[in-house]
Formats: structure tokens, C-alpha cells, sequence
């Protein structure tokens, strides 16, 4: 018997019509309503651009993602007033529409703005303007009304996660279930990892340990210790506790998409192997080489490559 584990987004999951997108969406929105929003391009940048700073490292999901690219944006504008509607985004305009690459380019820099950090503490309805609006676009109405039990302000349209489609089918997943353990280890939210996971029918993994599990570790290892740590990935944490239920796993597989899942993988007290995933990735070459860099041992060019698991390929 092996051990499966997935990463989520980019490796199950086609998320680039929905979480990359709302990611995009988001950070137009919370900078449209500020001065010369109106000229700013929608979208504000291409998704190779995003999936540079994915690849970057260091977040732990999408909402942090959302964070740091709107912090990398607002290097281009004038931030001095507190308030961001006085913010004046005039010049990141001109920025966005001079160049194919405006993230990167930055990111290059090394610098990053704090201005938008006010706006990204607490939670949805406490003041976590950036998360919520993310969380508007991504869940839609319907789903957003739900599970914060007030209803969106910024956006009324339909959810992106309707949009969100499998890389891999569900005839294919239970080929490699057969005989093996499949789990997940994923930066969502429980409710938002298993939603995919009911509308498709997958029901062959045994084990899904998602952001929630993290947060709540991390709140007791606060109060018991005092001290606060990051339990995301690159931290082994999902990976050590899905392989300690298997002890009899001859193998051990992480597949992921981006570097800090590698890290993961080489981080855990378990010998996993790390498996990057390069099918999703708008640049694959690009994506191959930064998953080498943070310790791959093998690359997943194409869904259909996992029958050559299955086949003994790599085992």
C-alpha cells in the first residue's frame, strides 16, 4: 500500500477561472473606488503574472496572495493618506498599461508596500476588507450569505468556485485508490475543500487535513507556549499528520504545484516523495524549474502521467 496525498488547487482542481481569478477581481475592486481608479486596466495584470508570485513562496492561501499582490501593486502608487479612497492610483495606471510584466518587475525590486496592511487584519465582518472581498467573489451570494451569515457588499455576481473544473477524472482517482491511500493537504478552508469534492463525487480520499486543522494547532501552541508559528506550507504539519495514520505505507507521494509544496514534502518527518505538478501552470518551464530548485524528485507534466504511478513508473 502507498500513500497519495494532493495538494488541492493546480493539482485536482482547476482553479484558474475561480480562486486566480478572484484574486485578480478582488485587487481591482479594492482599488477601483480610489483616485484615478478609473483608469486603471481590468484586468490589472495576466495570470503568468500571478502564477510568479505563487511561485515566489510564503503564502499560505489565496487570501495572502491577494494581500501581497495588491502590497506589490501599491509600491506603483501614492499611499500617504490612511484613508484608500485618497489613495491616488494615477501612476500604477500608467504603470499597468507600460508593461507586460508589472508584478515581476517589482517583485524584482525587492520592495513592497505596508498600506494596505490596515485592510488585511481580523476576519470577514471584522475588518478584513481584502479577504472579504475575495471571499464575495469566490463564494457568490448565496454561498458567501451562508457561511458568514450577513450579505456580500462588494459583489452580487455568481460565484466563481461554480467555475472550477477536475484536471483528473474521478475513473482515474479510483484507479490509484485501488489498493493505496489517497488524502489532501490544502491551504482552503474545510467547507470550500470539501465542496469540489461532493459536486464531483470523489469520494475515495480518506483523509483531508485543510487550513482549519493549521489554525487551530497554531491557537493552542499560542496559548500553551506563548509563541506564534505558521503551521501552512512550507511547514510539514498537513503532511506529518496524514502520514502518522498510515505507518504501513511502503510509499509516501505529495503532489503539488508550487515550491513550497516540495519544501513540504522535503520538511516532513516522513519520506515522502515529492511529486511537481507542472500541468497547470500557465509557464510550464518556468514552473518546472522552480519546483527542481525547492527539491522535486519527480515532475507531473500531464494528469494522464499518473497512471504511470499507478503503473509502477516511479515507484
Amino acid at each position: 500500500m502507498n500513500l497519495f496525498v494532493f495538494d488541492m488547487d493546480g493539482v485536482l482542481v482547476d482553479v484558474s477561472a475561480s480562486y486566480r481569478e478572484a484574486t485578480r477581481k478582488a485587487a481591482y475592486i479594492f482599488l477601483k473606488n480610489c483616485r484615478g481608479g478609473e483608469k486603471l486596466p481590468d484586468p490589472l495584470f495576466s495570470l503568468e503574472e500571478l502564477a510568479a508570485v505563487k511561485q515566489s513562496g510564503g503564502l499560505n492561501n489565496d487570501w495572502d496572495m491577494t494581500h501581497r499582490v495588491i502590497s506589490l501593486l501599491l509600491v506603483m502608487a501614492d499611499c500617504d493618506n490612511p484613508d484608500r479612497k485618497q489613495w491616488d492610483v494615477g501612476s500604477l495606471a500608467e504603470y499597468l498599461h507600460s508593461t507586460n510584466r508589472p508584478l515581476s518587475a517589482i517583485m524584482e525590486s525587492g520592495r513592497l508596500s505596508k498600506a494596505a496592511d490596515q485592510y488585511y487584519t481580523g476576519d470577514v465582518g471584522s475588518g478584513n476588507i481584502i479577504k472579504q472581498i475575495f471571499q464575495e467573489i469566490y463564494l457568490g451570494q448565496e454561498l458567501f450569505q451562508q457561511t458568514y451569515g450577513f450579505a456580500p457588499q462588494h459583489c452580487t455576481q455568481d460565484g466563481l468556485i461554480l467555475k472550477e473544473k477536475l484536471f483528473t477524472s474521478r475513473t482515474q482517482l479510483q484507479r490509484l485508490a485501488a489498493g493505496n491511500k489517497l488524502a489532501i493537504a490544502t491551504g482552503r478552508p474545510k467547507s470550500e475543500a470539501l465542496y469540489p469534492l461532493k459536486k464531483h463525487g470523489l469520494d475515495m480520499f480518506s483523509a483531508i487535513v485543510a487550513l482549519d486543522e493549521c489554525e487551530a494547532e497554531e491557537k493552542r501552541i499560542l496559548e500553551k507556549t506563548g509563541c506564534r508559528v505558521s503551521l501552512g506550507k512550507p511547514s510539514p504539519f498537513m503532511l506529518d499528520r496524514i502520514a502518522s495514520l498510515y505507518p504501513e505505507a511502503e510509499k509516501m507521494y505529495y503532489f503539488g504545484d508550487v515550491g513550497d509544496d516540495m519544501k513540504a514534502a522535503k520538511n516532513s518527518h516522513y519520506p515522502f516523495v515529492a511529486a511537481g505538478i507542472t500541468y497547470s501552470a500557465p509557464d510550464r518551464e518556468a514552473a518546472a524549474k522552480a519546483l527542481l530548485e525547492c527539491g522535486a524528485d519527480i515532475l507531473i507534466n500531464s494528469p494522464d502521467e499518473l497512471t504511470d504511478i499507478i503503473g509502477g513508473s516511479h515507484v
